[in-house]
């Protein structure tokens, strides 16, 4: 276990997505059940993709910004519990992240209101051919964030969790309570399923 004072090598150590950097973060979660700067440090490891993955299954910034609030107040919360199991600490957070994100779901639908999404506030550049450019790509962006909410849930919660969240193939399997092998298996079918659906409106 790490003492107090002694994360200091494991932060600028960084993160390179090893093995030893796995090690690294249990390291942490297990200082972190006495030691809140040892917290601090896996929050500021992981933040950024408990955010992107929740901005995948929310409507706007905002939404996803309180929900890794919830996410990290839950984790550190549960800190004392934590013991380490497949994909790890990133996983496990991960797991807390879509359990908000389902939460926060079933309270939309138990408000039963439909709000549109929020629109982010755009600076356009001037230029006529970017800005074209740029309207392009939030329309491909609008579109393909469309099909993949017509995936079944657990191909919809793969693809988050790899292509917005950043995990690896081990850590959404920790994270989904699957095999590897069956992981791999699952994302190649959501992809292939993305694809096959770009085809059928060729």
């Amino acid at each position: 276990m790490l003492q107090e004072g002694s994360v200091t090598a494991i932060e600028l150590a960084g993160v390179d997505g090893s093995v030893e950097a796995e090690g690294r973060d249990e390291e942490l979660a297990a200082a972190a059940r006495t030691d809140s700067h040892a917290f601090a440090l896996l929050y500021r490891r992981h933040h950024l993709g408990v955010f992107r993955f929740l901005r995948a299954r929310t409507a706007s910034n905002d939404e996803a910004a309180d929900l890794t609030a919830v996410v990290f107040e839950r984790a550190f919360a549960a800190m004392g519990r934590y013991r380490p199991s497949g994909g790890g600490v990133i996983a496990w957070l991960f797991t807390i992240a879509r359990n908000a994100a389902l939460d926060a779901e079933r309270a939309r639908r138990r408000r039963r209101s439909v709000v549109a999404p929020e629109t982010e506030p755009q600076t356009e550049p001037q230029d006529p051919n970017r800005l074209e450019d740029g309207v392009l790509a939030r329309e491909r962006m609008a579109e393909l964030r469309d099909r993949v909410e017509r995936l079944p849930a657990v191909q919809r919660d793969a693809i988050g969790l790899r292509y917005a969240g950043g995990l690896t193939a081990r850590e959404i399997a920790g994270t989904l309570g699957k095999s590897e092998a069956a992981t791999q298996k699952l994302l190649s079918r959501a992809l292939a399923a993305l694809r096959e659906s770009f085809r059928e409106d060729a």
